[in-house]
């Protein structure tokens, strides 16, 4: 019986795949029917909204190359190309901003709904539109009329319902431009999570254990603030914040109950694992980063300035980016955005190249209140009881009335927990709700700057995320500068949850002239990679929770090392695997004081290791199994107990690295002898224990560091279409989360050392002679599955190579392969 089901389900599973993939290529014939005689496909569209025609030139690598005459005609192109491509991830994107969810998938998504509206912001949307430029309204009101001409026509049958919504059996939603002024729940929140988990070591332990999981940097000792207790915090209390800022997560219930929604259970079951599965790779991405340098004409081998930019972020199928070329009467801008906003936050304009990395800038802070007793709708609030704000609105539920929930407010922000029993309200102060905070969005005023101080004065909008931007020009100028909303705390840290009495606020945000800056500097080149790069006497805190420097440091020592700089030597140092921290580990061992001989061995193998994290390597396999599952829990569990290891996770390990290397460096240098021989100790019996499992000794690193790849829609497909859906199963990857060439495993999330995050956005440009330009962006442009852009650039972004990025009108005509003429 089990047997006949299973054949019944993998006919209807067939049988589904079969109608959906015909109504796509009936969908296409009218494409095919106009395509002309030449070798570049075309077709010509109505657009009745254009002003005059529009052009999208797809070139050999899947990069859109659009021309309009106004930029109001050019955004609408922007948005219809983006639906054309993404349609099912920027409407995904969108339900989950917004809270609509439930819509689409059911009653087991009710909460994540909720806690996603509680996040959006609710300010003043009319005084919203001028916070991003001018023209933000417009460049908005026209990208969002662009994604709803292209559901229309999927309406009117005239283009094939992509097949995400196809299977799961629900229809894309029309867009409105304050949808994108209102989602915020997508950007990079921060530190909020650290505050609580700090807490809850001082609940159940002490606070200076959390001296081991992570550094501070300034050097800083934290106290409880005056007035806060933790004996009561819920496990739970970022419950809601986290279904708020997270991916689409599914729980096993929620997959349960939300599969039987779906046409078939089973299949449908499968494929929100899917999407469990990437969401947990999600939830790492507050501790990713990003590269960047600019290298002055006197460092280079052309004479002309050379940028370099690559954000790192979960892999995801699509690409969390997208590459687009921008040209009308005002603006001529290629590189990549986010794809559901419009306008270009990467690249460069003929003028001038832009990038930026991660600033971590302390953006969030956790409040708790007393409860009025005698009415649980108020709270205290400067020695007054202050009522609790309310909103009332009803979430539509596939399947079932209308869910009505009821979100609270207090001063400070969204209520995310009401703890009955203590009586105890906990509320969320967040950066990125106040107004001008739209991730990425400023990037409309300084992607059309022509100078310096043109740039400079449009990063006065940008205030999320907090970024170092990097800058070069084709006069030859280069420069970092910071900006982002900083918010300054007179009397506390901002490293702990604290009461929301009023006697912990934010008195102003600092300006953007009291953040890092570098112009032109001495040295010929700038660079960030997530570090702490500011002055450790500042008199105010910005924050306290930086990446790891090693990045950094290799990318200085490269620059520091050369006078004659190029293009290729940028992309090589984009590929660079060197792990600074495996060879300060290895450096710090003495090999006198290893007395077995097979531990002795073993280290004489790392020493003549190059300490380059390359797939072929065994020896990098070797470390990175014996330093973050042996060596680092090890020295951790002599400092703190079992019950503990939780709150000092990484995504790959425990224990903070940069502290756990000290401690290696400390106990060797050491006077007292009985300390070097406890750590010799425990490196010998790491070494031996690693070591007896074979395959840790013999593996490649790239074997085991595969990239993370795959199709959500997977799980509904039958086996024989696997391969096609995602040829990149087995692509294998060097680097790692401390080389330049930024490669993340998570085995805390994914119990193996696959790669699940790192640099699938590269460019590398060449400041006035753009054509000379280089990028990447994995696995390919299009989300869509039948499209040749797919999965086309996986295998050389596995290989870490680079496409050109063609900016000259007579190379993209000659490289076009596809063209759409958009009609009014």
């Amino acid at each position: 019986m089990k047997q006949h089901t299973f054949e019944r389900e993998r006919r209807i599973s067939r049988s589904r795949f079969a109608k959906v993939a015909a109504s796509m290529l009936l969908g296409l014939v009218p494409f095919l029917l106009k395509a002309n005689e030449s070798s570049v496909k075309t077709t010509e569209l109505t657009a009745p909204q254009l002003s005059k025609p529009a052009t999208i030139q797809i070139d050999k690598y899947g990069i859109a190359h659009i021309s309009a005459s106004s930029e109001e005609d050019v955004y609408f192109a922007q948005g219809f190309n983006i639906a054309r491509e993404r349609l099912w991830q920027i409407d995904l994107w969108r339900r989950k901003g917004l809270g609509l969810l439930s819509q689409a998938f059911g009653p087991a998504f009710i909460e994540q709904d909720k806690a996603s509206r509680l996040f959006l912001f609710r300010g003043d949307l009319d005084h919203e539109r001028w916070q991003y430029g001018y023209h933000a309204a417009s460049a908005l009101a026209h990208f969002v009329a662009g994604i709803n001409h292209y559901i229309d026509m999927i309406e009117a049958g005239q283009v094939p319902l992509p097949s995400e919504f196809a299977l799961l059996g629900y229809q894309p939603l029309k867009w409105h431009a304050d949808d994108i002024l209102k989602i915020r729940s997508h950007g990079l929140s921060r530190n909020i999570n650290s505050e609580v988990t700090r807490a809850k070591i001082i609940r159940d332990f002490s606070l200076e254990l959390d001296a081991l999981r992570v550094k501070l940097e300034p050097q800083h000792t934290t106290s409880v603030p005056k007035g806060a207790n933790y004996d009561t915090l819920p496990n739970d209390v970022l419950k809601l914040y986290t279904l708020a800022t997270s991916g689409v997560r599914f729980s096993d219930e929620q997959i349960e109950a939300a599969s039987k929604t779906l046409a078939n259970f089973q299949e449908g079951k499968g494929l929100l694992q899917q999407i469990e599965n990437e969401a947990l790779a999600a939830s790492a991405q507050r501790q990713l980063g990003s590269n960047n340098w600019a290298i002055a004409p006197s460092k280079t081998a052309t004479g002309r300035p050379i940028l370099a930019s690559d954000p790192h972020r979960v892999n995801t199928v699509p690409s969390g980016r997208y590459a687009v070329h921008l040209k009308s009467d005002t603006m001529n801008v290629i590189g990549a955005g986010e794809p559901y906003i419009p306008g270009v936050s990467l690249g460069h304009n003929g003028h001038i190249a832009f990038g930026f990395t991660v600033f971590s800038a302390d953006q969030e802070d956790l409040y708790f209140y007393d409860i009025n007793p005698s009415d649980s709708h108020s709270y205290k609030y400067h020695h007054y009881w202050q009522p609790v704000d309310t909103i009332t609105e009803s979430i539509p539920v596939k399947g079932q009335a209308d869910e009505v929930v009821t979100l609270e407010f207090t001063v400070h922000g969204p209520v995310i927990y009401r703890d009955q029993i203590n009586n105890t309200l906990y509320a969320v102060r967040a950066a990125w709700l106040e107004p001008g905070m739209v991730p990425y969005l400023a990037s409309l005023e300084y992607q059309k700057a022509q100078s310096w101080w043109e740039y400079r004065f449009a990063l006065s909008a940008f205030k999320n995320p907090s970024e170092n931007h990097v800058y070069a020009d084709t006069r030859g100028n280069i420069a970092l500068k910071t900006a982002g909303y900083v918010p300054y705390r007179d009397n506390w840290d901002g490293l702990l949850p604290v009461p929301g009495d009023g006697q912990y606020e934010w008195f102003w945000r600092l300006p953007i002239d009291f953040l890092p800056y570098q112009y032109n500097p001495s040295k010929g080149w700038v660079a960030s990679a997530n570090e702490m790069n500011f002055s450790s006497s500042m008199p105010f805190h910005i924050g306290y929770e930086w990446a790891g420097d090693y990045r950094y440091r290799r990318i200085a020592q490269v620059l520091e090392g050369s006078n004659d700089h190029s293009i290729a030597k940028s992309l090589a140092l984009q590929a660079d695997t060197l792990s600074l921290p495996a060879k300060e580990l290895v450096d710090a061992i003495p090999l006198a004081k290893m007395t077995n001989p097979v531990a002795q061995q073993l280290l004489i193998n790392l020493q003549l290791w190059d300490k380059h994290m390359t797939s072929s390597s065994t020896q990098a396999n070797f470390f990175s199994k014996w330093w973050h599952r042996y060596l680092r829990p090890t020295i951790v569990s002599t400092l703190a107990p079992n019950e503990a290891f939780p709150y000092l996770a990484d995504l790959s390990s425990f224990g903070d690295q940069g502290v756990v290397l000290d401690m290696v460096s400390a106990a060797f240098i050491s006077d007292d002898t009985a300390t070097q021989e406890q750590m010799a100790g425990l490196i010998t019996n790491t070494l031996l224990a690693c070591a007896s499992d074979s395959a840790n000794l013999t593996t490649p690193w790239g074997q085991n560091h595969t990239a993370r790849l795959v199709h959500p829609l997977t799980p509904l497909l039958p086996e024989a279409y696997h391969s096609y859906f995602n040829p990149w199963q087995d692509l294998q990857r060097g680097g790692s989360m401390d080389t330049v060439n930024a490669n993340w495993h998570a085995y805390n999330l994914t119990k193996d050392f696959s790669t699940v995050a790192g640099t699938t956005w590269r460019m590398v440009i060449d400041v006035g002679q753009w054509d000379n330009s280089r990028v990447m962006n994995a696995p390919g442009q299009s989300g869509d599955p039948n499209s040749p852009f797919y999965q086309n650039l996986a295998t050389q972004w596995a290989a870490d190579e680079s496409i050109p990025l063609f900016y000259s009108s007579h190379l993209i005509d000659e490289n076009t392969v596809e063209q759409i003429k958009l009609m009014p």
